[in-house]
């Protein structure tokens, strides 16, 4: 590994993590097997603000090392942006959707604390795409005359071609490099990137329709370039789900905390002195520790008083660093209109409502829709009314598929922006953000410690927010022990 790259690691993340996975496969008394090495800690006590997947499991590695915890989560479940729609058909996941088999750290843990975890079963064997006004069976897209793309392009499926272009001669050494001041030269507009890799005219309008961030002018090509880079494990390896869906994980895993969780209490400010922290929240109570651990995303952070506050890089990071929006659509339908016309469910579209997924129960039978939007058609609808936002969906899906007419209707709306303890899916970076931003965003400040899947540097979603578990439970225990 280069020099740079290796700088950029924080030093708890250059552990054995070999060794550490060996050990949580084993099977002993109590959950010894979460902790990454034997020690135990000095008696101490951690307020862990957040009880998403990070928060939990940075409860339990706390714990197996002999250190107090308390939990305090402004909702009133655990699990975060991990989140089951237990009420619609199907109970698809809001948040959390992607669990893949390279998840060695959650796979791994769930195993050990009973939380299951199965393949995922893959009903759909075609995809709908509505291109250029035309529907197309992806089998037959490389030769429609609704493919507008140029030379190879035209092999590649419109929801494939960011992977494409992403993946061409991918040169980031390992998956700290993205972060490395040695490619701050690719710390540029996606877009740019794209360009310089030959992407068409009509290549780029489609890249920017559902491309997983706000836009590819305003998104740094690291972020695009380390999404590749984990894509392309995630093929390999396939995907899993939890039986009855995602949120199951981080409830079995809150369940194996000792400490209080306190549900329904949103935090409002953050002291750090000498003797330790205390965290208040807007229910007048306040939890006091020697060290804090925040799990909430910097979107959410940014409206929590710190005292003393943020200095430098690490205040413009918090400030500055943007979340991507996404809202979805939970649809039920009320008859099998893919049977009516004789398409997939599952489409990909160059409208507004973007995509379109189906939720099918264990034997295959079709129970809810998902229509997902992200980045500027998620913020303009964000903008307008529920009923409004329904109206457009349903009108614009009738439009380009007739057979749902006054045969779908929307049962749930989950706008992760306007979830005020989220306020975004997940970040990502601006230009120039990347280089500059990201090696100080886990960075201690006074008694506060970070985790959550924006300080993660390898992994992506639910396996980063374990992978920064396991760094923090590390920072803390060796300041405890100095």
């Amino acid at each position: 590994m280069s020099q740079s790259a290796e700088q950029t690691k924080p030093r708890a993340a250059q552990l054995d993590r070999r060794s550490f996975l060996k050990t949580v496969g084993g099977g002993a008394l109590a959950l010894p097997w979460l902790a990454c090495s034997g020690a135990k800690a000095p008696a101490g006590s951690v307020v862990i603000v957040g009880a998403g997947l990070a928060g939990v499991t940075t409860a339990l590695l706390l714990e197996e090392r002999g250190i107090e915890v308390t939990l305090v989560e402004a909702r009133d479940r655990v699990g975060g942006r991990v989140y089951t729609m237990d009420d619609v058909p199907g109970k698809p996941d809001a948040g959390g959707p992607v669990l893949a088999a390279s998840y060695e750290r959650l796979l791994k843990i769930a195993k050990a604390l009973g939380a299951p975890v199965q393949p995922m079963k893959n009903f759909e064997t075609s995809e709908l795409e509505y291109i250029n006004g035309q529907h197309v069976i992806a089998a037959d897209w490389a030769a429609s005359a609704a493919n507008k793309l140029k030379g190879a392009e035209r092999q590649i499926l419109p929801g494939l071609l960011l992977g494409y272009y992403t993946g061409q001669n991918l040169t980031l050494e390992d998956g700290y490099a993205w972060a490395a001041a040695k490619h701050a030269d690719l710390d540029i507009p996606l877009d740019q990137f794209l360009l310089r890799q030959g992407a068409s005219p009509e290549a780029m309008r489609l890249m920017d329709v559902a491309s997983n961030n706000n836009g590819l002018a305003t998104t740094s090509a690291l972020w695009g370039l380390r999404e590749a880079q984990r894509r392309r494990d995630t093929k390999v390896r396939g995907m899993m789900e939890s039986p009855g869906g995602n949120s199951r994980i981080p409830e079995k895993f809150a369940a194996s905390v000792k400490g209080p969780i306190h549900k329904g209490s949103p935090v409002t400010k953050i002291s750090s002195g000498q003797g330790g922290v205390e965290v208040a929240c807007a229910n007048g109570a306040v939890y006091k520790g020697d060290y804090c651990v925040v799990t909430v995303p910097f979107s959410v952070l940014r409206g929590i008083a710190l005292d003393p506050p943020f200095e430098g890089p690490q205040k413009e990071a918090v400030e500055q660093i943007p979340y991507t929006a996404i809202t979805q659509y939970f649809m039920v339908p009320k008859r099998s209109f893919w049977d009516d016309d004789r398409l997939p469910p599952l489409m990909w579209t160059d409208t507004p409502i973007e995509r379109i997924f189906p939720q099918r129960d264990p034997d295959g039978r079709l129970m809810s829709l998902t229509c997902w939007i992200d980045g500027a058609n998620a913020i303009r609808l964000d903008a307008m009314p529920e009923p409004d936002q329904i109206a457009f969906v349903l009108s614009e899906l009738a439009r380009i598929r007739p057979s749902t007419k006054d045969n779908v209707e929307v049962a749930r709306i989950v706008s992760w922006s306007r979830e005020p303890y989220s306020k975004g899916a997940y970040a990502n970076f601006h230009p120039g953000q990347v280089t500059r931003l990201k090696p100080v965003m886990a960075k201690p400040w006074q008694r506060l410690h970070f985790a959550g899947e924006h300080t993660a540097f390898t992994s992506p979603g639910m396996e980063g927010a374990l992978e920064s578990a396991e760094r923090v439970t590390d920072e803390i225990v060796a300041r405890m022990s100095s």
